[in-house]
């Protein structure tokens, strides 16, 4: 079975090729609990067995989930082992026993599981090592709030401690990596029909961790973090690494620290190395270092410990490494500590000239959504599910897409349509095209097609006034980029559709997307006959990828289940070439988390959020009225893309302004623009206070400055007034300029 790896880097030197002998990894990742990825991972090992694999069940938690054991079904399951702990008898993977049958395949669910005290390894994943060492392929599930590198970024938005984590590392070792999407409104309708937990912990689950605003942001993290992934692993050209220096003292928040260090790093493609200046020796202070150098263990990065004055031993050693950036974390100390940090800050824009320094703000208070009940007193079940039915968007547009024809969008349409109906849905198929293929047919079932099996719809063309006409709870719209009988296009009748109160479940191929067509050309082969506008992404309520790896995809071709076998040679040498569809795949990711961060702000925004969340980074600049700063400007430009994140410049108009200085910043507006960034005018006398509340406004996650002796006291005052949001100052230009 071939394979196409997909890697995570981590800011430290390249994994390793596959060893010969040693077996496969294979992960399904979520961004939730409840996302599907055990499912997927049981309807896959069915898929391999038909095929003739050897394939067993070596743990699977169906947390009592009925459809989860019914999956399970025929598949052959490794007895677990009995474990006594305090008193219980507790059940694990049986390790031995999974060797001993040495299967090609095992399927072991929940990578970041702890075992209990009394096996022969703490971590699950350990115990995936040995399977895997032993030439045994391994197929799991994790979801991404359990990486080590994102572990303090979930919890600060969710408010809820993550018990178990795994180290980043054993993701970059994977071969492949599959995201199981899931929306959020998707996710908690499946909370409500109970398909994901017992019905006394639904009404918890719903008013905390899955408030909408926490699903929407863990998805956007792990849509982000697949696509950076999938664009290492196709060799996308990125610029020089560069490395990352960051100062702890192996106190309370040093392990935050770490973590931002180790996610900036990654996003630089360079090597984090963790500095404890060493201070008082005590036992809370040893313990505090002990936890420091584990955790840069745990994210692969370098760690060093020394004695001395914390401005100088950080200097020393930034230059010893020839770091390109330096991260400290903000005081919130007043006094004499207050001032000694703000020396530290000074002492390293004035020494470390050719270095950008990061002042990692101070949390403020966690902001989270409010509980589903404003009382004391929780609703009861019944009532939490009949109020969240009630007030259900009873019309919507929800689309699967795939990044390439035979991702499987329009099976995952036709399940859903299915799921519905036996729901008591009234739903009805207003345009499929299956092409005889036998996955379609099978999901499209008994379903009903409008207007019978001889329609137009049976061969992808709508039929609007029919369709109003029969006017369905929900109606299936197989390829949005069809017509419909008079020849227009589908997507011109969605708002019509909508209006008459349907619920609509389409779905769309991203090589059907006028940014995708006009960038990628010839190489997709003929243009299609139809594209569709990215405006019309605006009008889609949910959004959900239909993930595949290009490996399983290539198999698709081969075996004829996409498209005739006699066509497949072309389509492999043009849209169907491996470095073709991982550019498309890695588009897909990027494309669904622009549309999941934009209904998050909204979201939040609604909620009077106003602290930023690390999902999307949001870089503002400071843009004064002085030549010289179009260098900055694209230099920030580069930096917030390479984060794949936002610009947004800022000038703060304290003043009259000169025609010179008018026509400058009318210069460094358009070159902004030009950069796909916003420019934003200020009146304000008070810089300082200017840029904090734009940043608080635009949900800014970091501001960027460049370096000035003038210009030190308004970056003292908004790293003093800011919470959440970081600093950070640029190298020294080759002129003074400063924003």
């Amino acid at each position: 079975m071939s394979r196409m790896t997909d890697t995570i880097a981590t800011g430290a030197v390249p994994v390793p090729a596959t060893r010969v002998g040693r077996g496969h990894l294979r992960v399904f990742l979520g961004a939730t609990p409840g996302s599907g990825k055990t499912f997927a991972m049981l309807r896959e090992a069915h898929d391999r067995r038909s095929q003739g694999e050897d394939i067993v069940v070596g743990y699977v938690e169906t947390h009592g989930r009925k459809l989860t054991e019914q999956a399970i079904g025929s598949l052959e399951v490794i007895p677990r082992l009995e474990v006594d702990y305090r008193g219980k008898v507790m059940e694990e993977m049986d390790l031995d026993s999974v060797l001993a049958r040495h299967p090609q395949v095992v399927l072991v669910d929940e990578l970041a599981h702890t075992n209990v005290p009394g096996v022969r390894h703490v971590k699950r994943y350990e115990d995936v090592e040995d399977i895997l060492d032993a030439g045994i392929d391994v197929i799991t599930t994790v979801n991404v709030q359990h990486l080590e590198s994102v572990k303090d970024l979930a919890e600060h938005i969710t408010g809820i401690p993550v018990r178990e984590t795994l180290p980043d590392h054993v993701l970059d070792n994977a071969d492949e990596i599959q995201f199981i999407d899931i929306s959020p409104e998707a996710l908690r309708k499946r909370m409500r029909h109970g398909n994901i937990y017992a019905p006394e912990k639904v009404d918890t689950a719903l008013a905390n961790f899955f408030r909408p605003g926490n699903l929407a942001a863990l998805r956007e993290i792990a849509l982000r973090l697949v696509a950076q992934t999938v664009g290492r692993a196709r060799g996308a050209i990125r610029p020089a690494p560069e490395s990352v220096l960051v100062a702890v003292n192996g106190r309370q928040h040093s392990g935050t620290l770490i973590r931002r260090a180790s996610r900036l790093a990654r996003r630089f493609g360079g090597f984090c190395t963790v500095l404890v200046v060493m201070g008082r020796h005590d036992d809370a202070a040893d313990a505090g270092r002990t936890k420091s150098k584990e955790l840069a263990e745990l994210l692969q990065c370098g760690y060093i410990e020394r004695e001395g004055r914390v401005p100088d031993t950080v200097i020393a050693v930034a230059q010893e490494l020839a770091v390109q950036h330096v991260v400290i974390g903000q005081t919130s100390h007043p006094g004499v500590r207050g001032r000694l940090h703000r020396g530290l800050v000074d002492r390293l824009i004035t020494q470390l000239p050719d270095v950008s320094v990061h002042v990692i703000a101070r949390p403020a208070a966690l902001h989270r959504d409010l509980p589903i009940a404003a009382n004391d007193q929780r609703p009861d079940s019944d009532m939490l599910l009949r109020a969240l039915h009630a007030s259900a968007i009873r019309s919507g547009l929800r689309v699967y897409l795939g990044y390439a024809r035979g991702c499987g969008t329009t099976v995952a349409m036709l399940d859903e349509a299915n799921r519905r109906r036996q729901r008591g849905t009234d739903v009805v198929v207003a345009a499929v095209k299956t092409d005889g293929r036998a996955r379609c047919e099978v999901a499209l079932g008994e379903l009903e097609v409008l207007g019978g099996p001889n329609a137009p719809a049976r061969d992808g063309i709508v039929d609007v006034e029919a369709l109003l006409r029969r006017n369905p709870e929900v109606a299936c719209l197989d390829d949005l980029a069809g017509v419909d009988t008079q020849g227009r296009p589908i997507t011109d009748a969605v708002p019509r559709l909508l209006r008459a109160g349907m619920m609509l479940v389409g779905t769309l191929h991203l090589t059907d997307l006028r940014s995708t067509v006009d960038g990628m050309g010839a190489m997709l082969g003929a243009r299609p006959a139809n594209v569709v506008d990215d405006a019309f992404l605006d009008e889609v309520t949910e959004l959900e990828i239909v993930d595949i790896t290009p490996s399983l995809l290539d198999e698709r071709l081969r075996r004829g289940e996409i498209i005739p076998a006699s066509e497949a040679a072309l389509a492999r040498a043009q849209a169907f070439r491996p470095e073709v569809l991982a550019s498309l795949r890695e588009m897909a990711f990027r494309i669904l988390a622009e549309h999941t961060d934009r209904r998050l702000v909204a979201y939040m925004r609604d909620r009077g959020i106003e602290s930023p969340w690390e999902v999307k980074p949001r870089v503002m600049l400071g843009v004064p009225p002085r030549p010289g700063m179009e260098d900055v400007i694209a230099s920030t430009a580069a930096l917030a893309a390479r984060l794949d994140g936002k610009m947004t410049a800022v000038t703060v108009r304290d003043r009259k302004r000169s025609a010179q200085e008018m026509q400058l910043l009318g210069a460094y507006a358009a070159l902004t623009h030009q950069a796909d960034g916003t420019f934003v005018t200020l009146y304000e006398r008070d810089p300082a206070s200017a840029l904090t509340h734009c940043a608080r406004k635009i949900l800014a996650t970091e501001i960027v400055v460049t370096r000035g002796r003038g210009r030190r006291g308004t970056l003292r005052k908004m790293i003093r007034l800011l919470t959440d949001v970081d600093i950070h100052v640029l190298p020294t230009p080759h002129d003074d300029t400063l924003g």
